[in-house]
């Protein structure tokens, strides 16, 4: 089941945030620049995840981060574009996102945890549409799990 609030995703309750990465080691900007200036522990990871690794290997990968001082116990990092920027073009990569979002079900029902997603994920700054391709693929992929989408308006 699907439950859409308003709210910040970095005040979830959840055992887990999530966010979709890039494959280029960069947190500079969006909700990724705001989960690193809150949890410098999961830049760290995610750059040394990502260094020596050809970037098209990390694409569809997923990354759990264990975090203190919050609510939540882990941030995960779907790979789920290659690069970034600010053009007007498409970088998330559908079905890396889809990869991401189907190992971290499956990892989350396995550990009986809780998951807390970005609306708009891979949408923002990648450019996703949200309507047509990424909330029906959460929809599809979360049939069998509870999953709670954070909608911030600030």
């Amino acid at each position: 089941m699907i439950e859409i609030i308003e709210g910040n995703l970095l005040d979830a309750t959840e055992d887990i945030i999530v966010q979709q990465v890039n494959c280029q080691g960069v947190m500079g900007s969006g909700l990724a620049k705001q989960i690193r200036a809150k949890h410098p522990e999961v830049y760290k990871w995610y750059q040394a995840y990502c260094d020596g690794q050809n970037p098209h290997d990390l694409l569809g990968k997923m990354q759990a981060v264990l975090v203190e001082h919050a609510e939540y116990s882990y941030v995960v990092n779907i790979f789920g574009q290659l690069n970034y920027g600010r053009q007007d073009v498409l970088y998330t990569d559908y079905e890396a996102l889809k990869q991401g979002l189907v190992k971290l079900k499956d990892s989350a029902k396995e550990l009986g945890l809780s998951v807390a997603l970005p609306y708009n994920i891979g949408c923002g700054l990648a450019n996703g549409d949200w309507d047509i391709v990424v909330y029906p693929m959460i929809k599809l992929i979360f049939q069998d799990y509870n999953v709670t989408i954070y909608k911030y308006n600030g």
